[in-house]
């Protein structure tokens, strides 16, 4: 049995490939690994059970910056926290440190036997906490939402177009399940978009594209794959521009720029790199 559980938050691809390797090649078969990739999919699992440690990617598709921090202490106030970025964000990432995260490494330049060390350290201080202690923090966490708004569009002949709502949606798991009041079809290329509950920035509401191929439809309940996604910034009912898709650019660092570009675009396996 597991002594110490890790949660992996990370769209990094490759490179997070090579993190999660080190993880588990580090002679610690007591050390439990979970990895996602969305920092929605990190909370959602963080209300599950408990961790005794998050490794977590600065800027994430849907979190940016010190509001993925936030997020993370949010939800899981007692549980150390360390940052992963790319070297243009070590500011960002030393600012965050200052702000609570247990330590920082980045990506370029990172010293495995300091990573390593660093979260071995974290995970000895954090074994200090019961496990009824970090079952109690869990349950009186916040809660996500578990109906989230969907709209969906057939790609392909027939074409087809409703709306619906989901319970269950996983980036990592690469699967949406839905419910629709079309009769979509095993195969159908679909892209379905979703009202976000995470936000940019911690304020800026976001959605969620995704596009891939209907698995099954069975009492109106539709299972599709998630080929490849994207965020999307989107404005509230109250205003009265209409909501802008943006352009395929790097996300703005400061709220305001952010209004206008999408977050990081993810890929799901077989995927493309541009997103939806």
């Amino acid at each position: 049995m597991s002594e110490y559980s890790v949660l992996f938050i990370s769209a990094e691809g490759g490179t997070a490939e090579k993190i999660e390797a080190l993880l588990r090649d580090d002679q610690t078969p007591a050390v439990e690994y979970t990895r996602v990739e969305a920092l929605f999919d990190g909370l959602r699992a963080i209300q599950d059970r408990p961790f005794d440690l998050v490794v977590s990617d600065l800027f994430l598709p849907d979190g940016q910056g010190l509001a993925t921090l936030r997020h993370l202490h949010q939800h899981a106030p007692n549980t150390p926290v360390i940052m992963m970025c790319h070297a243009q964000d070590r500011d960002t990432a030393v600012t965050a440190v200052r702000k609570g995260a247990h330590d920082f490494f980045c990506y370029e330049d990172l010293d495995v036997a300091n990573f390593l060390s660093s979260v071995a350290g974290a995970l000895k201080n954090s074994g200090g906490q019961g496990t009824g202690d970090k079952e109690a923090e869990r349950r009186t966490n916040a809660r996500f939402e578990c109906h989230l708004a969907v709209s969906y569009q057939t790609l392909e002949k027939p074409f087809l177009s409703g709306q619906g709502s989901s319970e269950t949606l996983n980036i990592s798991s690469k699967g949406v399940l839905f419910n629709a009041d079309q009769p979509l079809e095993p195969g159908q290329l679909v892209q379905v978009s979703v009202d976000w509950p995470a936000r940019l920035e911690n304020q800026i509401p976001l959605k969620l594209v995704a596009e891939g191929r209907i698995v099954r439809n069975l009492n109106g309940v539709a299972a599709m794959t998630i080929e490849k996604y994207e965020f999307r910034t989107r404005r509230t009912p109250a205003q009265s521009a209409p909501a802008t898709s943006g352009t395929r650019t790097k996300p703005s660092r400061s709220a305001e720029a952010a209004k206008d570009n999408l977050s990081r675009p993810g890929t799901a396996a077989g995927g493309s790199a541009r997103g939806v």
